[in-house]
């Protein structure tokens, strides 16, 4: 019998696929672009979380597309802000300045924070106080000195009427202080009494707020903020900026505390001030859930002068030292209150007084 052959079955050689460069190529820069996409948005992430919890990035940047750029085009030195003991709070002049050009500090306070202890005492510093010239033959406003010098000569001169350095400062311009009221949200306060005033240059009211409690926006604040009464009293008018800084404050009590440094981060860039952002924010984390408790508000004590028809307010030097005592704790606060003021007096040391 013949042998059965078997066939083997013929086997199919596969051929090599041809290479399609042309979707390698766009495979490869799809991935690419995902891949620096993805490495941009960590990078974004980090400095976030460096500004919002105190890292040590090199660089600041925000791409909040609601964030004007900064009012202030020129680079600022900043210096470390640091509370050195618990004796020594942390010392910021804190200048509100107008529209005009050259520009007043028509909102003055003196802040000191003692960062360690937790608490805050705000000085307020009447716009008209009296300020001699160095050879004592003239007086001068002291919201003209940051038209004569910048906040330079403004601190220096803040510097010797308490007799102590100031390291640090910030400035606040007219568009700064809407954003801060557009990011921070309108306050409801009770507005004392009519308020208008008619601006010479154009014969229209650049300040028209009824008496009654109402929701200031930011413009309203604005306005509520830089009114002066009739008799030019700028004793008034820092009781009301006190007032509304007080406000403010108390009206961010409930928020988180993430959320305040967060809007440290989205304004600081609108101030002009020595302090870095980064520092600023440490500063909001350190103290933490601040309270109103935690805050004293005063006003420079003095009494009200009138010479060759200006008014002035003439500080008393040793009271203004005991007020600094205040904010060392080496002085108590008379009358055991808890130094705030109200619409109608300043508690101070007790002893300012509108003449």
């Amino acid at each position: 019998m013949e042998e059965e052959v078997r066939k083997r079955p013929t086997r199919r050689v596969r051929r090599k696929p041809k290479v399609r460069w042309g979707r390698v190529i766009l495979a490869l820069v799809i991935l690419i672009v995902l891949v620096g996409g993805i490495g941009f948005g960590l990078w974004r992430g980090y400095q976030a979380a460096v500004s919002y919890f105190g890292g040590s990035a090199t660089t600041e940047t925000t791409t909040t597309a609601d964030v004007a750029p900064p009012s202030q085009p020129n680079q600022v030195t900043t210096i470390p802000l640091e509370q050195k003991s618990l004796d020594k709070p942390i010392y910021i002049l804190l200048v509100g300045k107008d529209s005009n050009n050259p520009a007043q500090g028509d909102a003055l306070f003196l802040l000191s924070v003692n960062e360690q202890q937790k608490n805050i005492d705000v000085i307020g510093i009447p716009s008209n106080t009296k300020i001699y010239s160095r050879d004592n033959k003239s007086v001068s406003m002291i919201n003209t000195m940051y038209s004569s010098g910048n906040i330079e000569l403004t601190k220096a001169v803040v510097e010797d009427l308490f007799h102590i350095p100031i390291p640090y400062y910030v400035v606040v311009d007219e568009a700064a202080f809407k954003d801060t009221l557009d990011v921070l949200g309108a306050q409801d306060m009770y507005v004392e009494k009519e308020m208008v005033h008619i601006d010479d240059a154009t014969d229209t009211a650049d300040v028209n707020l009824a008496r009654g409690y109402q929701t200031l926006d930011a413009d309203k604040a604005y306005q509520y903020v830089r009114f002066v009464d009739a008799d030019k009293n700028a004793f008034s008018r820092t009781q009301r900026q006190e007032r509304f800084l007080k406000q403010l404050l108390s009206s961010q009590e409930d928020t988180f505390t993430i959320s305040r440094m967060w809007h440290v981060w989205r304004l600081w860039s609108h101030y002009d001030s020595n302090i870095s952002t980064t520092d600023a924010v440490k500063l909001v984390m350190s103290l933490g859930s601040l309270t109103g408790n935690n805050i004293q508000y005063y006003i420079l004590p003095g009494t009200r002068e009138v010479l060759n028809g200006e008014i002035f307010w003439t500080y008393d030097p040793v009271e203004a030292q005991q007020l600094l005592g205040i904010t060392l704790g080496n002085a108590p606060i008379e009358g055991g209150g808890d130094g705030t003021t109200d619409d109608s007096k300043n508690t101070s040391t007790g002893n300012a007084k509108e003449g």
